[in-house]
């Protein structure tokens, strides 16, 4: 559906954000006026790091208000891996005008920056530490415990500043898998710590609440969401995860449109595993039988140089706060969080926007069969 081979400027990843969110909005204003349905600021209540305004921005774009057939791509869930998203959006822009000029049933909605202030901060929580990607919970009941993290707490923030040579240390009788499936599973007690999901919806989930509350993700016939991250796989690999149920229609969806291309957590085939609070589980229930919802992931670098990452930036986090210290996001942890879930090499780049593109393209093709 899209010019796959069309050229690359990977001048769409920007510096920051303002630097992203100036290339996406500058984007939309090149696209014939009439595709452009409506153009949706989210004002953030914190400033970023220049005092900026901080924004989720959401576009519409197509031939009606209320398309038949919906595609939705979200950026900056975990905010500093908006780099990637930001660009890729960025880069679609252009090469969806043709498609949406010759279809006049599709819509294109575009959540660019869905936690601004993780984005311009540099954390891949959000302003509260909370990790929108644990939040999708209901907070009415009880929620989950997670026992293996609670005991892995106060260890963790006594480590000290870490490495990959000397991570085994948190490790005690555990193997790497384990200890990872205990942090990264989810937890609703320590507000300090890794993966906290909090104890009331953040404003992102808000703000995603609102967005989907529009009558057109009702009326839509079919709907294909992609949310956009990066951390976890090989260098470079774009993997499309697919969290459905195993036998609902959204399962059946992914398999159908993404194919082989699609990797399910449920059947551990995916880079990624079940978790608790997702934000798939916001969409499944939007989408209904009528799409389906997948991450698509770019892979970065090994997974005990991700928790290192973590925790040492968490650490940094945590001693600021308490010391009342502005937060400098030229700091030597924050920077080296920033390198793991943003390589900004061009190679790494050149593979993002091209895989991008197909799986876009594959989604599109899904919706319009």
């Amino acid at each position: 559906m899209l010019n796959l081979m069309s050229e690359q400027d990977l001048s769409c990843f920007g510096t920051g954000y303002p630097a992203a969110r100036q290339r996406f909005l500058a984007g939309q204003q090149r696209l014939a006026p009439g595709l452009i349905r409506s153009l949706r600021r989210y004002s953030h209540p914190l400033p970023g790091p220049l005092q900026e305004d901080l924004a989720c921005d959401v576009l519409l774009l197509g031939q009606s208000d209320a398309p038949e057939r919906l595609l939705v791509v979200i950026s900056g869930t975990h905010g500093i891996e908006g780099f990637a998203g930001s660009a890729i959006q960025s880069d679609c822009l252009g090469l969806l005008e043709n498609v949406l000029q010759r279809n006049a049933t599709l819509g294109v909605a575009m959540i660019h920056a869905l936690n601004p202030w993780g984005f311009a901060w540099l954390r891949r929580y959000d302003h509260e530490g909370i990790d929108l990607n644990r939040n999708f919970v209901d907070f009415e009941s009880p929620l989950s415990p997670n026992p293996d993290y609670d005991r892995l707490h106060a260890r963790i923030l006594g480590s000290g500043a870490l490495s990959p040579d000397t991570l085994h240390l948190l490790l005690d009788d555990m193997d790497l898998a384990t200890f990872t499936e205990a942090i990264t599973r989810g937890q609703y007690r320590h507000g300090d710590g890794l993966f906290y999901g909090g104890t009331s919806p953040s404003w992102s989930r808000t703000v995603l609440e609102q967005v989907t509350a529009e009558p057109l993700y009702a009326s839509a016939q079919r709907i294909a969401v992609i949310d956009l991250h990066t951390g976890l796989g090989p260098y470079g690999y774009g993997e499309v995860i697919n969290d459905h149920p195993l036998n609902s229609a959204g399962y059946r969806w992914a398999e159908s449109w993404y194919r082989d291309n699609a990797q399910s957590t449920v059947l551990g085939e995916s880079v990624s595993s079940i978790k608790q609070g997702l934000l798939d589980y916001h969409w499944h229930r939007v989408i209904g039988e009528r799409g389906c919802f997948v991450t698509l992931e770019f892979g970065t670098y090994p997974l005990s140089r991700l928790l290192v990452a973590l925790i040492n930036e968490q650490l940094l986090h945590n001693h600021a706060v308490q010391s009342g210290a502005a937060r400098d996001i030229n700091h030597g942890p924050i920077q080296r969080l920033k390198q793991f879930f943003y390589p900004g090499e061009s190679s790494w780049q050149q593979q993002v926007l091209f895989r991008g593109r197909q799986v876009i393209s594959l989604a599109l093709k899904g919706i319009m069969q």
